[in-house]
């Protein structure tokens, strides 16, 4: 069972090659909960900063727990929620927001964001 903040990724990784037939960038638990056996609600992490195309939003080490594969190494939220597949796990923890990071997602996600698959994001940021 995963929570709001785990962040995971397929237990078996996607190659960049691949990125839009499975999960590649970390994803956070943005449902309260999360069972494995169901799509689920997630943001997605990157290193991407802001640009012409895409509203990323850059974390702060106090975002994220230590000792996880995942933590702050200049990490940005991309600011749209996304539909996880079920279909991309089985799905690892690979690291985890603290409290601070979870309400600072809250705070600066994009109220109108109602979540898509990355695909239909990608073809409204790059019209």
């Amino acid at each position: 069972m995963f929570s709001k903040g785990d962040i995971l990724l397929p237990s078996s990784r996607v190659a960049k090659r691949d990125w839009l037939n499975g999960l590649f960038h970390p994803a956070v638990v943005w449902d309260d909960s999360y069972d494995g056996t169901s799509d689920f609600h997630g943001i997605m992490l990157t290193h991407t900063a802001p640009n012409g195309q895409f509203d990323n939003i850059l974390m702060a080490a106090n975002h994220f727990e230590d000792g996880h594969e995942v933590v702050f190494s200049n990490t940005h939220f991309v600011n749209q929620l996304f539909i996880k597949f079920q279909g991309w796990g089985a799905f690892e923890l690979v690291g985890r927001l603290t409290a601070e990071g979870i309400e600072f997602i809250e705070t600066h996600l994009n109220t109108n964001s109602h979540p898509i698959e990355f695909i239909q994001y990608r073809q409204l940021v790059t019209r």
